[in-house]
């Protein structure tokens, strides 16, 4: 089976994950030094250049002060021709 990556999924997680950021009013730099991830990873993860695996997630929940799932809780509607 190929790899079928879906850009705009992962761009709108990244959307998501700074909405989260920036309600509990935190920097990358603070997120970043909750989670020991690199501010740079941040910032790809928020412009939805790379996705984070499901350990990451789980981190940057914990970062957040969230369950795992809240990240996941975002719109997106499914393109039918994938």
């Amino acid at each position: 089976m190929g790899h079928n990556r879906d850009l705009g999924y992962v761009k709108a997680f990244g959307r998501h994950l700074k909405k989260l950021r920036l309600a509990k009013s935190l920097s990358q730099e603070e997120l970043s030094y909750k989670c020991v991830i690199p501010t740079s990873q941040i910032g790809r993860f928020e412009r939805g250049e790379r996705s984070p695996t499901l350990n990451t997630i789980r981190i940057l929940a914990e970062g957040l002060g969230e369950e795992p799932s809240k990240l996941l809780e975002f719109k997106y509607k499914v393109r039918k021709d994938q």
